[in-house]
């Protein structure tokens, strides 16, 4: 298996287009990693570059002990499974997942070897004889995934794999390649623009915007300590709450005030995190799962209420995701779905105050992370390994 290391990458194209910029990242041998972000952010050409289909402007990618700017794709011993599965139609699962193994000259007891296994392994065994237009996409992406599994690669790369089968589908292969992943025990890249496929695949996340890598970590980390708003809005379903506003000082105490509804006392680890922000613009933010009713708080250490309207209701089976607005801020709460909420009503809502984050409302840094922008490279996967 290998190891896949970046160095300062870049991808410029012509008129100044800058795809990937200064791109820095250690990939551990058997880590599997998820590039995550918006369409045009630079995942897929960076996934590429590693391919080898695109050429790099300056940086190195080294596979394994072997640097390979200038190694064609077919000799970088990677495999690659797209969105669109790329089958040959006039050919039979068994042809399509034996085609490249063909090419390299594999004996042919080697070849029914190695497919039987893929086969087996992914759950396919019994349609090894048919064409791809007699699959469904599910099983499609399963004889694309197995065409890959047969090589038997250093890596193995995904770039958007699940984006083309439905809801339901996309959960149970999610299920089916963090299992595989478990099984090959092989390094495994992955691309999607799904925070939710990112978060449950992920022993590590790769974030981007705009061609900039803005945090590597894992879920956890990237939830509980974003280095910055971008990430902070980015992760979690619904999104981060975000309240303009100043810091300000009363003794020893420092609150958040967005001048309206919102005055928010910090807790003590907090507040000496930003004690030198003190009268200047920041951002708080705070996730909807931190905001209920106040009754609901009372096992909150540091909780803050205040009046809000109620806009609109979502009932989700054991929760309701309810839409608050005050005179300055409109933001999304999780509330259990006992908990009476009717539109138009106003109602005690309240904070968790330990669980704030400050954001510099110029240079958008999160004051209050403790995390750094680069994760240890392998970490969560050996803590993972640890807990199995």
């Amino acid at each position: 298996m290998a190891k896949v290391v970046l160095k300062s990458v870049c991808k410029d194209y012509p008129g100044g287009v800058k795809a990937v910029i200064d791109a820095s990242l250690e990939i551990v041998d058997r880590e599997f990693v998820v590039l995550v972000g918006p369409s045009g952010c630079g995942k897929s050409t960076t996934l590429r570059m590693i391919a080898g289909l695109e050429e790099i402007t300056s940086g190195t990618i080294t596979i394994g002990d072997r640097i390979v700017n200038d190694v064609p794709p077919k000799d970088r011993d990677i495999a690659m499974v797209f969105q669109n599965y790329a089958l040959y139609p006039h050919m039979s699962v068994f042809e399509n997942m034996a085609f490249g193994l063909k090419l390299r000259r594999f004996p042919k007891d080697e070849i029914k070897k190695r497919v039987d296994e893929a086969a087996r392994i992914l759950g396919i065994t019994e349609l090894l004889e048919r064409k791809p237009k007699a699959l469904s996409g599910g099983q499609r992406q399963r004889v694309a995934v197995g065409r890959a599994i047969v090589r038997k690669p250093a890596a193995f790369l995904f770039d958007e794999p699940l984006s083309n089968l439905d809801a339901k589908l996309r959960v149970d292969m999610r299920v089916e390649l963090k299992k595989l992943h478990q099984r090959l025990a092989t390094t495994m890249i992955y691309v999607t623009h799904d925070q939710i496929e990112a978060m449950t695949l992920a022993d590590r996340i790769v974030i981007m915007d705009k061609g900039l890598i803005q945090q590597v970590a894992d879920p956890l980390v990237l939830y509980d300590q974003p280095v910055n708003k971008y990430v902070a809005g980015f992760i979690g379903s619904p999104p981060m709450n975000f309240f303009k506003g100043t810091l300000g000082r009363s003794g020893d105490a420092i609150s958040f005030t967005d001048g309206a509804a919102v005055a928010i006392p910090l807790a003590a680890e907090l507040a000496k995190m930003v004690d030198g922000h003190v009268d200047r613009p920041v951002v708080m933010g705070i996730r909807p799962e931190m905001i209920c009713d106040k009754e609901s708080a009372s096992g909150w250490p540091h909780a803050t209420a205040i009046t809000a309207k109620v806009d609109v209701v979502e009932a989700l089976g054991d929760q309701q995701v309810v839409y608050f607005s005050t005179e300055k801020n409109s933001f999304i709460g999780k509330l259990d779905a006992h908990v009476p909420v009717e539109p138009g009503r106003k109602i005690e809502v309240a904070f968790n105050a330990s669980k704030l984050h400050i954001f510099d409302a110029a240079t958008e840094v999160n004051l209050t992370c403790t995390a750094s922008k680069y994760g240890e490279p392998g970490a969560a996967r050996e803590q993972n390994a640890g807990n199995n």
